[in-house]
């Protein structure tokens, strides 16, 4: 399977974090979370099922998120095997309040966004579970 065949699988999800830290700091747990959320919205378009994570092989946590910001989450197939599925995430912050104005209420558009965190783990779907998987993807390796 080339790379270019793998490049259409990509899900992505946009969501505003909250943070629950006096210095209004985002839980790393929270930003694993929506690369989690992110992998099942993948999931579902490759296979029509969510899976189950195996391992994450790396994960790095770049530059703070902030309570309040828009985070854009990315999953990419990488690999599929007969029933693995090899992904890497990005969370990118791609709007802020924190910091941003001398108002609770400003905020601002980030350009460039800001790569928070990023990730590379593997998923199993069991052959039974991959009900819309393409023929060419179904049973590799």
């Amino acid at each position: 399977m080339t790379d270019a065949a793998l490049d259409r699988w990509v899900a992505e999800i946009e969501v505003r974090v909250d943070s629950h830290y006096a210095d209004g700091v985002v839980s790393l747990g929270t930003i694993v979370e929506l690369f989690g959320m992110a992998g099942t919205k993948l999931a579902y378009m490759l296979d029509g099922d969510g899976g189950l994570m195996r391992a994450f092989e790396s994960v790095e946590f770049l530059a703070p998120v902030y309570h309040g910001d828009f985070v854009r989450v990315t999953a990419r197939l990488l690999a599929v095997g007969r029933t693995s599925r090899r992904r890497a995430y990005e969370a990118h912050v791609v709007a802020r309040g924190f910091g941003m104005g001398t108002e609770k209420t400003h905020g601002a558009l980030l350009d460039p966004p800001i790569l928070a965190a990023r990730a590379v783990g593997t998923t199993v779907t069991p052959l039974d579970r991959q009900r819309l998987t393409p023929p060419e993807l179904r049973g590799q390796g």
